[in-house]
């Protein structure tokens, strides 16, 4: 029986949300099936040149894309072999997504401090007007909107944007909210539960009480989000629902690759001690 091989590509596997995504991905596999494994961050080869090499060298039988949105033509040349494109938590033409719904998350966020008395609430995102900014703009303008309807606006200085999601990006993320002395009693950390962790990091060196002086949220509930130093309150979206339904599109093949579909699961607040 011929092997089936799923490529999967992320800018950087080293970022919680790509690596649990792509361990959840592995986890699908059938005898017979394989994953071909592709950073596109940090090489000297562009990504379009990355993702097409594969599809010329090796043939995949799908392209599952993490958190990037690949070039137009690169979609088309995978459509055209009979390879569907999926992408997780992106949108491009032609190519299937899986998402949760991102819009809601921000909101629920941005609801839960409003109602729990926040009164100057900040975020911190990934950059929102880049090619594969889709989660983070999304998640954002709900957060906005959910400020709004409690009658609140984002204070001035209260959005940073962060380039990697990661740990130190979170530490940076809150000495600047500090150093700038924007008096936030609240953040969305948007960027996800790894950069909310290093905000906690900083406002313990700081002296900062969570949640008495700032309430903290994150986005994904990752599993150290219940072990941090306090317990995170988070945005869960179900990681595992999501990278079923995208194995479960990549397996369709040429089916697939004809119809592409939505999947957009609904993100839940989880209630632990930073807010």
């Amino acid at each position: 029986m011929e092997e089936i091989k799923i490529a999967v590509a992320a800018a950087n596997f080293s970022h919680a949300f790509p690596a649990q995504m792509f361990t959840l991905l592995q986890a699908a596999l059938k005898p017979g099936q394989s994953i071909l494994q592709c950073s596109t961050a940090g090489m000297a080869d562009s990504e379009k040149d990355r993702l097409e090499k594969i599809l010329d060298k090796n043939a995949p039988a799908a392209l599952i894309g993490i958190c990037i949105k690949p070039d137009e033509a690169t979609v088309k040349k995978y459509l055209n072999a009979g390879a569907p494109v999926i992408l997780i938590d992106e949108e491009m033409e032609g190519a299937s997504t899986v998402t949760t719904d991102n819009f809601t998350g921000g909101f629920l966020a941005g609801d839960y401090l409003a109602r729990s008395g926040r009164k100057k609430i900040g975020v911190v995102s990934g950059r929102m007007r880049i090619e594969g900014g889709f989660n983070a703009m999304q998640r954002v303008s709900g957060f906005v909107k959910a400020l709004s309807d409690n009658g609140l606006t984002m204070p001035e200085a209260g959005l940073i944007e962060v380039v990697n999601y990661s740990y130190n990006d979170g530490v940076e993320a809150m000495a600047k909210f500090m150093d700038d002395k924007t008096g936030l009693d609240g953040v969305f950390c948007a960027a996800g539960d790894m950069c909310a962790l290093g905000m906690l990091k900083t406002a313990r060196e700081r002296g900062i009480s969570i949640p008495a002086s700032m309430a903290i949220i994150g986005y994904d509930d990752i599993d150290v989000a219940r072990t941090s130093r306090p317990a995170l309150t988070t945005i869960r979206q179900p990681i595992d629902r999501m990278a079923a339904a995208a194995y479960e599109l990549a397996v369709a093949g040429k089916e697939s690759a004809k119809n592409p579909q939505k999947i957009a699961f609904n993100p839940e607040i989880v209630k632990r001690v930073s807010a």
